[in-house]
């Protein structure tokens, strides 16, 4: 089994996994590894930018969510987002729907830890969880099966809001390969700054490589510099380079 595989069965286990909570003895609040709202009805994980918000609504410093964030980070860094992560999955299959070569502009790291920032601001300025209103993540996984499962609820101004940013991502997502991803995700910007000193790495035969590029042109996420794999906090770790690499000269390990 080639990685790309591996993953997409991993991808998989990881839906089946998130969607465990069928009562409430299965919901059991440890912290999911990647975007997942605990909206959605069969969420057997909480969402870590909710739960912080929550914290940060409360007033109390959130010492489980930056444990278990600093654990998930240091031990496999954003292999959570491209391994694990609902939101990502979606993503690849709407690209696949694209005819045609995609948009690629360059990535723009720090755009993520400002959303970040933004999530921490409007959480303590408003005392609500603001970010949970327009994440596309909620839209597609709580909002959506929360209408088709309880029709009898009440959908108000904020179920619509939900809907537009969720179209409104999905032509992103087709323009541009995993567009939240790259840009916007605040989790994204919580792993990806432990993705140098992860234990899961993505390593290169310095001697055997001659920067012909072939890796870069496959990677999702439009990493620029060969260098940059494994360590650049845009690095998803998918293994997509691994697979392209026609002198098998990059490897994934752990250590």
């Amino acid at each position: 089994m080639n990685i790309s595989r591996a993953r997409i069965t991993t991808q998989l286990v990881s839906l089946l996994v998130l969607n465990l909570g069928l009562g409430s003895v299965l919901k059991t609040g440890l912290i999911c590894p990647a975007l997942y709202c605990y909206g959605c009805p069969l969420a057997a994980f909480a969402c870590p930018i909710g739960l912080l918000q929550n914290y940060i609504i409360l007033g109390r410093i959130p010492f489980y969510v930056i444990g278990t964030l600093g654990i998930y980070g240091v031990s496999l860094g954003r292999f959570f987002c491209g391994w694990c992560c609902p939101f990502g999955s979606f993503q690849e299959l709407l690209a696949r729907l694209r005819k045609g070569k995609s948009f690629n502009p360059k990535p723009l790291w720090f755009l993520k830890y400002g959303i970040l920032a933004c999530v921490i601001l409007t959480a303590w300025i408003t005392l609500d969880t603001f970010f949970c209103k327009l994440c596309p993540s909620a839209s597609l996984f709580a909002a959506i099966p929360s209408a088709i499962l309880y029709p009898e609820l009440p959908f108000g101004f904020f179920f619509y809001l939900h809907l537009f940013t969720l179209v409104i991502s999905i032509v992103l997502f087709i323009l541009v390969s995993r567009f939240w991803c790259r840009y916007l995700c605040p989790m994204a910007s919580i792993l990806g700054t432990f993705n140098s000193v992860s234990f899961l790495k993505i390593e290169r035969n310095l001697e055997k490589c001659d920067r012909c590029g072939i890796c870069l042109r496959v990677c999702p996420m439009n990493i620029q510099e060969v260098d940059e794999i494994s360590a650049s906090s845009d690095c998803i770790k998918c293994g997509q380079c691994v697979d392209a690499c026609p002198r098998d000269i990059l490897k994934i390990k752990v250590g």
